[in-house]
């Protein structure tokens, strides 16, 4: 089997905890170097990984060890740049979400690599939980009918209160959405893997706290909007990072003919499935079956595994064309907060 060359841009928190350990594990690549801004964390990180060259500048990285694969997870607004200097050099791109801070960044993205004729992934994590998809497969299999309407709520505190100093992902220019963009194009990238394709959306956004230790903040932190899929399936979604006592909280209900799915996840708990009848009161907890289920130690490993087979084509997370996806919905969102009006996206 042959074993791609890979180099990672950005060593944020989750490519630390989960990404860079699972594609160390991963048998089809082989990590060669890592870039970040920060001279002192490089050096930490150097000391930690001494198989690893670490950089301080993309670009020299590209050139001097000429990886297969690139995995991009720094701030959105370096999504582009960085792409486009793959791209031009031949490397397969990884990138973490949102795909870009803006509908046309991503537009610009998808084009490239359509021109270099390279594959990409998208982080998109849900897809690779073992409950959700789980609860993809039931609606797949048409085990509660035709569905008739979806209800989905993410929520998290890490914007909660004036206290929390200003950060990157709280300025327009670096991160583009706030909140819609960080949690929400999760929320509706699952709206979509689940149940297809929106046609037209209304909603509103919200500042709670719009100046900071740092500077004043230029997104929000909550948003909540409704949408119609192409298919006429009304979808409500809600989705805030000022939510007291929500470390990582997603759930979401989708409601059949014939009865109703419940996926839920909280930091610190198993992901579950839930299941209701029609005529019975009350949700059942469905057992995940085995096919499904990946330990919580062994999900890095299984999750990166997961989005190189996408960049080789034998496995499927999800690719630019769903970054892009997601990102037109996040636009539309905005658009539609700042003149009150529904945006039709099909």
């Amino acid at each position: 089997m042959k074993t791609y060359s890979l180099a990672i841009a950005g060593l944020g928190s989750f490519t630390q905890r989960v990404l860079l350990p699972g594609l160390l594990a991963c048998d089809q690549v082989d990590v060669v170097a890592a870039f970040t801004r920060s001279q002192a964390r490089a050096a930490e990180m150097q000391s930690q990984y001494s198989e690893l060259s670490l950089y301080t500048d993309f670009t020299r990285m590209l050139d001097a060890t000429t990886p297969e694969i690139v995995l991009i997870g720094t701030p959105n607004a370096s999504h582009v740049p960085m792409t486009l200097a793959a791209a031009q050099r031949g490397c397969h791109v990884i990138c973490e979400k949102p795909l870009a801070p803006t509908l046309h960044a991503a537009e610009q993205m998808v084009a490239a690599a359509e021109r270099a004729a390279i594959r990409t992934a998208v982080n998109f994590t849900f897809r690779s939980i073992g409950a959700a998809r789980y609860a993809k497969h039931l609606l797949d299999e048409g085990r509660i009918g035709r569905i008739t309407h979806i209800a989905l709520l993410y929520l998290q505190d890490i914007r909660h209160g004036p206290d929390r100093p200003k950060v990157w992902r709280m300025d327009a220019e670096t991160a583009g959405a706030g909140a819609l963009g960080d949690v929400g194009s999760h929320a509706i990238d699952l709206v979509r893997w689940w149940c297809g394709e929106f046609a037209s959306i209304t909603g509103h956004t919200f500042t709670h706290n719009v100046q900071r230790d740092g500077g004043a903040v230029s997104n929000d932190d909550t948003a909540i909007f409704v949408g119609r899929l192409v298919s006429g399936l009304p979808v409500t979604l809600h989705v805030s990072q000022a939510a007291a006592g929500r470390s990582n909280s997603l759930r979401v209900e989708v409601y059949g003919e014939e009865g109703s799915v419940i996926f839920t996840t909280e930091r610190g708990a198993e992901p579950t499935v839930q299941v209701a009848r029609p005529g019975e009161i009350g949700f059942a907890q469905s057992q995940i079956p085995d096919e499904f289920t990946v330990a919580y130690e062994a999900f890095p490993a299984y999750h990166a595994a997961r989005l190189v087979g996408t960049i080789l084509g034998t496995d499927y997370v999800a690719d630019f064309a769903d970054g892009l996806a997601a990102q037109r919905v996040v636009d539309a969102v905005q658009r539609a907060a700042a003149d009150n009006v529904w945006v039709a996206l099909s």
